[in-house]
C-alpha cells in the first residue's frame, strides 16, 4: 500500500517520520516534497508479508478510518489519502528490487554503458615518453604525439561540431585515425589545426610544447584557445547553449586526477574552453566542497576536534538548497558549498571565494596551514578545517539522456563550525540551508531522491569520512570508496 498526506507545518511532518519508526526499515520508504506552502508526504511499503502491514493494512486503506491517530497522534494539520493496492500490483512490489547503497552509488558512473556512443578528442602534443603517461597516449609513428583530452558523442559530432568554423571561415574540427594504446586505428576527432602544426614543428622544439616555456608553448595555446572559443560560439548560436559562463576550464593530456596546484598536477593545460561548453567535449569537470558541520557540544580544546581520536559525535551536516533559476537540477540539495573549479584559481582559493559567495563563511575560518589549532575568541568562534583536496572522487557522469558524459573529479574540505552560526546564501545560487542529522542524511543518501545524483557520492564519502555511516552485513568500506574512485575511461 501507499498513503499521501498534505501538511500545514513542519512539526506534522516530523510526526509521520516518527510514527513510520514502528516498521522495519527496510519495508518503509518516506518521500517528502512541497507543494506551494504546503508538505507532501508519501510513505509506501514494499513487504507484502510485514507484520506492520498486515496489522495496520485495513486501518489505512479504510475510508471511514484515518492513519493519523496511528502515525501523528491526530495531528490537526494532516489529510490523508491513501490506497491499497491490488493483489497483483501487491505481488509484483514484492519482488521489486531496491537498489542498495552501494548500487546507488555505482549507477551514478556511466562510462560502461555510454562509451561506445562517444569518440576521443585529441590534441597534437610531444612527449618525452611514452611510459610516462602509459594508457593515455595514442602515439602517431613519429615523433610527434596525439593525447586524448575529451570525447564527444558520436551523433552530436555529425551534426554539430563538424559544422563548428573558426573566424576565418575553416572547419575547426575533422574525423581522424591514430593509433590507441594498443597500437590499433581508432577513430578520433581533432582540430584541423594540428595536422598542419604538425607538419610544421621541428623536433628541436617539442621540448617547448611540452614543458610551456617559448614562444612555441604560448602561441599554440592561444591559437587552440581561440579555436574552442568559436566552438563556443557556435553552440550559442545552435541553440545548445544558451550562454557564456564566466568561468573557463583547462584542456589537459587524461591523466590520473592530479592535486590541482600541487607538484603532482604535471599537467599543462593545452588550451582553455568555456565552462559551459566543455561538458559537451567531455573535458574534464572539477568541482570543490566545503561540508560545514556541527558536533555535540561546545567547548572544545586544543586538539578535541571531530577529527582525533577523542572526538565528540557529528551531530549534524548542513546542505543548501540549489535556487529554483539554476541551469541543472534546481531545488536540489548540494554540500554547503559547492562550485566548480576556474583555470586561474588554486583549490583553497576557490573554496574560500565559494564559501563567502554562497553560504557566508567568514575566510578566516579557512586557514589550511594551521588546521590543528582552534580559536575560542568571540570575535572568532571555535573552528576546525580539514583539507582533503589529496583524495577527490572521481567518477564518469553524464546528463539522465547519456549526453555530455565526462568525468567528474570532486575535491572536498571540511569545516567544523559553532552550534549558534547559520550559513546565509549571498549571491543567490541557493534558496536556502537546512541542517541534516547523520540519521537524516543516511536515509536520504539509501532512499531518497532530494539530493543532486552526484553529490550523493560527495554526502555518502563525508559520512564515511567521519564514520558517521552505519554500514549493514552486505556493504563494505572499502567496496563503496572504491566505487567512489573509478579509473579513467580511455576510449
Amino acid at each position: 500500500f501507499e498513503a499521501t498526506c498534505h501538511l500545514r507545518d513542519r512539526k506534522a511532518v516530523n510526526n509521520v517520520v516518527r510514527g513510520m519508526l514502528c516498521m522495519p526499515q527496510n519495508c518503509r520508504r518516506i518521500f517528502i516534497g512541497t507543494i506551494g506552502t504546503s508538505w507532501r508526504v508519501t510513505i509506501k511499503t514494499i513487504c507484502e508479508g510485514c507484520r506492520w502491514q498486515r496489522r495496520h493494512s485495513s486501518i489505512i486503506s479504510s475510508s471511514s478510518s484515518s492513519p493519523s491517530s496511528l502515525l501523528s497522534r491526530g495531528h490537526p494539520a494532516m489529510s490523508w489519502e491513501a490506497t491499497k493496492r491490488a493483489p497483483a500490483a501487491a505481488t509484483a512490489s514484492t519482488s521489486q528490487h531496491v537498489p542498495t547503497l552501494l548500487e546507488r552509488i555505482r549507477a551514478l558512473d556511466k562510462s560502461d554503458e555510454l562509451s561506445r556512443r562517444y569518440t576521443a578528442l585529441v590534441l597534437f602534443h610531444p612527449l618525452p615518453s611514452k611510459s610516462e603517461f602509459d594508457t593515455n597516449v595514442a602515439s602517431s609513428d613519429d615523433s610527434s604525439s596525439y593525447v586524448a583530452v575529451g570525447h564527444a558523442e558520436s551523433s552530436f559530432i555529425d551534426s554539430i561540431l563538424l559544422h563548428c568554423k573558426n573566424d576565418d571561415g575553416d572547419p575547426i574540427f575533422v574525423k581522424d585515425e591514430v593509433p590507441n594504446q594498443f597500437g590499433v586505428m581508432t577513430e578520433v576527432l581533432r582540430l584541423r589545426m594540428d595536422a598542419q602544426i604538425q607538419k610544421e614543428l621541428n623536433p628541436s622544439q617539442d621540448g617547448d610544447l611540452l614543458t610551456g616555456k617559448g614562444s612555441n608553448y604560448s602561441e599554440l595555446f592561444e591559437k587552440r584557445t581561440s579555436e574552442f572559443e568559436c566552438v563556443t560560439n557556435h553552440l550559442i548560436s545552435s541553440g545548445v547553449i544558451s550562454r557564456k559562463h564566466t568561468d573557463v576550464y583547462p584542456i589537459c593530456p587524461f591523466v590520473e586526477a592530479p592535486i590541482v596546484g600541487s607538484e603532482s598536477d604535471k599537467s599543462l593545460p593545452l588550451a582553455l574552453v568555456n565552462r559551459n561548453t566543455a561538458p559537451y567535449l567531455g573535458i574534464d569537470s572539477v568541482g570543490v566542497h566545503l561540508h560545514c558541520y556541527v558536533c555535540g557540544h561546545e567547548g572544545a580544546v586544543d586538539g578535541d576536534t571531530c577529527d582525533n581520536s577523542k572526538r565528540r559525535p557529528l551531530t549534524g551536516l548542513w546542505l543548501a538548497k540549489r535556487a529554483p533559476n539554476k541551469s541543472h537540477h534546481p531545488n536540489y540539495w548540494d554540500p554547503t558549498v559547492a562550485g566548480g573549479q576556474p583555470a586561474n584559481l588554486s583549490l583553497i582559493e576557490n573554496i574560500v571565494k565559494e564559501a563567502q559567495e554562497e553560504a557566508g563563511v567568514p575566510a578566516d575560518w579557512i586557514h589550511p596551514q594551521s588546521s590543528n589549532a582552534t580559536n575560542t575568541t568571540e570575535t572568532s568562534p571555535n573552528t576546525f578545517f580539514s583539507d582533503h583536496t589529496h583524495d577527490p572522487l572521481t567518477i564518469t557522469t553524464a546528463k539522465p539522456d547519456g549526453t555530455c558524459m565526462k568525468r567528474s573529479l570532486y575535491y572536498s574540505c571540511d569545516l567544523q563550525v559553532p552550534h549558534n552560526w547559520t550559513p546565509t546564501p549571498v549571491d543567490g545560487e541557493v534558496s536556502e540551508f537546512k541542517l541534516y542529522s547523520m540519521k537524516e542524511l543516511e536515509e536520504e543518501l539509501r532512499f531518497g531522491n532530494s539530493v543532486r545524483p552526484a553529490m550523493r557520492a560527495v554526502l555518502l564519502d563525508f559520512m564515511m569520512r567521519h564514520d558517521a555511516l552505519k554500514l549493514v552485513d552486505d556493504e563494505f568500506f572499502n567496496e563503496l570508496r572504491n566505487a567512489m574512485r573509478r579509473q579513467r575511461l580511455i576510449l
